[in-house]
């Protein structure tokens, strides 16, 4: 007899955008189905998406906000730094990283006070593993990428032999695709990732921010090598589009206004995010490929003055009369500042998007159907890199010149101006290769918004997770109760 009630789950977001909004888009999708959702958090972590609570909530959803104090004093942080986006050094990131494993003893004791039914933490807490242990709770982590590069991660820890060579590219072997690296991992990525990857064995399993038919050969590799199961539950972003309303019209952008005036996919896209800043060197180099190439663009710029920097400082790191020129012809458009990225990559005007391939902005990208120029920056982006163009080919490889652990870390060598150039031309051109990626691009995003429909992958698969957490919390004896379940067991 299957007894009915909500089941009470936390969820616990890392301290950083990309991880921060898929996972509370997912606890909002999780209400929406009649669960009792708790989102743990810090006080300006909060403020990131209580608006969109208190909506929720007004619409009916059972969901709710708790809030831990932020360790700020313990590490020296100033007051109300509590998120990655906050940070301007890498020294200033890692005190929130050292944050994100001192919080334990205060979640430990909001779930002491009132224990929920299962625990979903970001992977980034590694200590929640012996939180699931003391509380005797079913945990199951939450990856905010694709379970390929988690399969990545460990092709390249089983095969360390492919990277003895000072020089690539790398193959990486033992994956459902041949694959390659241009650049080799640094060595405290490796470290991180196989740390993530380590702290998962004692799951239930993995929620990825992802499609089942994205990642399907990847899924199937992952659980057999493992043993744990995967949940693809994405785009959330996508799947929580309904309720969620922009705040932003065409009308009020005046990049939108700009691209309703260009023909159709007929602009590249240029956005490498919030975090990843690129140095003045490499910002001229692109500034230099995009111009050679001959095509429009809009560049959203995201660059960090210098200390010693004066007035009119900003355009030294340009080409010589190069945003003067491209206002006369009317060929490109620079922002400096934020824009309204979902709207403008589902604009007709866009035909190609150059990013740093950060899970997001891929996933917004496969969403939007637009092809991808990849550059990545930092972390999973070089894995994402691969997904995007060598095992799906709906986007462009620039590539990297080195391998970065942090958007912070300084990079000594650029990817050249002709490199950029030939990519844009690559796709922008319109000969017969550019036609297949645009083809695949267009096929990847009707994949997408059919698995996040109802009947879709995406949403079964969601309303299977919730059907087996409540079999194993509801019906299965307490001792059963442990991160060692087999949850296909319990059906």
């Amino acid at each position: 007899m299957t007894i009915s009630r909500p089941l009470k789950i936390y969820f616990l977001p890392f301290f950083a955008q990309g991880h921060l909004i898929p996972l509370v888009h997912l606890a909002r999708l999780v209400a929406s189905r009649g669960q009792h959702v708790t989102i743990l958090t810090s006080p300006s972590n909060a403020q990131l998406f209580d608006k969109i609570i208190d909506d929720d909530r007004a619409a009916g959803h059972n969901i709710r906000v708790l809030i831990f104090n932020f360790p700020s004093g313990h590490l020296g942080l100033p007051s109300g730094v509590e998120n990655i986006s906050a940070a301007s050094d890498s020294h200033t990131a890692s005190k929130i990283y050292m944050a994100a494993h001192l919080i334990k003893p205060a979640v430990d004791s909001i779930i002491s006070e009132s224990r929920p039914d299962v625990f979903i933490p970001d992977i980034m807490f590694t200590w929640s593993a012996n939180t699931a242990k003391e509380f005797n709770l079913p945990r199951i982590v939450f990856n905010p990428i694709s379970i390929f590069d988690v399969c990545m991660i460990e092709a390249i820890k089983a095969h360390p032999e492919a990277f003895e060579s000072n020089s690539g590219p790398y193959k990486i072997p033992g994956l459902p695709h041949p694959l390659t690296l241009p650049v080799k991992p640094s060595p405290g990525f490796a470290s991180l990732t196989e740390a993530l990857v380590e702290a998962e064995k004692e799951s239930l399993g993995v929620i990825v921010n992802s499609f089942r038919e994205l990642d399907a050969e990847y899924t199937e590799f992952y659980e057999n090598l493992t043993g744990r199961k995967v949940w693809p539950i994405g785009p959330t972003s996508l799947m929580v589009q309904k309720t969620v309303k922009s705040s932003v019209s065409e009308e009020e952008h005046e990049c939108l206004k700009w691209l309703s005036t260009k023909e159709n996919g007929s602009v590249v896209y240029i956005c490498f995010g919030s975090m990843c800043t690129l140095s003045d060197e490499q910002l001229y180099e692109l500034a230099s490929g995009l111009e050679s190439s001959g095509h429009q663009f809009l560049w959203v710029v995201h660059r960090k003055k210098t200390n010693d920097e004066g007035e009119g400082g900003e355009d030294k790191w340009l080409p010589c009369g190069f945003e003067e020129k491209m206002k006369k012809e009317d060929r490109g458009m620079l922002l400096k500042g934020w824009a309204p990225q979902p709207l403008i990559l589902n604009h007709a005007a866009v035909g190609g998007f150059v990013t740093h391939c950060g899970w997001n902005a891929t996933v917004e990208a496969i969403s939007a159907g637009v092809p991808m120029i990849t550059m990545p920056g930092f972390g999973d982006q070089y894995y994402n890199e691969k997904l995007i163009t060598e095992v799906h080919g709906f986007g462009v490889e620039t590539g990297a010149a080195e391998w970065s652990i942090s958007p912070f870390e300084p990079k000594t060598k650029v990817v050249s101006a002709e490199r950029i150039e030939k990519a844009v031309k690559k796709l922008m051109d319109c000969g017969d290769e550019a036609e297949r990626i645009k083809s695949k691009a267009k096929e990847v995003k009707e994949k997408a918004w059919k698995a996040v429909q109802e009947g879709g992958s995406s949403y079964n698969c969601l309303t299977e997770l919730i059907d087996q957490l409540q079999k194993l919390v509801l019906v299965a004896p307490a001792a059963a109760v442990s991160s060692h379940v087999d949850l296909e067991g319990i059906i």
